[in-house]
């Protein structure tokens, strides 16, 4: 007699990735045959008043944090506010307030494929407020190949930008690093 099913693992976090992936797919076919014969740079930029500008210039380096749940390792490198637009120039993403832009490394330290889900990421303000990940964003700052947004092998590591849409003079005082949706998470500090 088979065991009977546990109503709370159902499909949709499995559906919802694959959507997410086929997305991620086309938005890498988009930016590997584009439209014309010019390649838009795919990079952060800042908006004062109306006109763009550059992105900011980079923090001073700091020693990386570091942490682990399950098999997943990250590495934070870099934490960048104030962003107005992610993207390339003829396709940008406005934030809805501003996107806070958080480099890393993440290492699958396992022995079978991983993910880091961006459904299952948070970033947690100086008021403890959580944010979710901006996952439309997260496509447009991760076109590398490969990307922080694809499968991990065993022992691999990705490098990439997890961003955050948060109201406007936020500041992010954590990264809440999740296996799983359901998993209870590790903080890294931000500062």
């Amino acid at each position: 007699m088979p065991a009977p099913r546990d109503p709370r693992r159902s499909k949709a976090p499995w559906i919802a990735t694959g959507v997410f992936a086929l997305l991620m797919a086309g938005v890498g076919t988009y930016f590997a045959y584009g439209t014309s014969d010019e390649v838009a740079p795919v990079t952060p930029t800042a908006t004062a008043g109306d006109t763009a500008v550059a992105t900011v210039a980079a923090a001073p380096v700091r020693p990386a944090i570091t942490a682990s749940e399950g098999t997943l390792a990250i590495s934070v490198s870099n934490t960048e506010c104030g962003v107005a637009t992610v993207g390339p120039a003829d396709l940008p993403l406005a934030a809805e307030g501003e996107f806070c832009l958080v480099t890393m490394a993440v290492r699958n330290t396992g022995k079978e494929p991983r993910l880091l889900d961006p459904r299952a990421q948070r970033a947690v303000d100086e008021h403890g407020r959580s944010h979710s990940v901006a996952v439309e964003a997260a496509v447009f700052v991760n076109d590398q190949d490969p990307s922080l947004l694809d499968e991990i092998p065993p022992g691999a590591t990705r490098h990439g930008v997890v961003p955050f849409d948060v109201p406007k003079g936020v500041r992010l005082a954590a990264f809440q690093l999740h296996k799983s949706p359901h998993s209870t998470g590790v903080r890294v500090p931000l500062s």
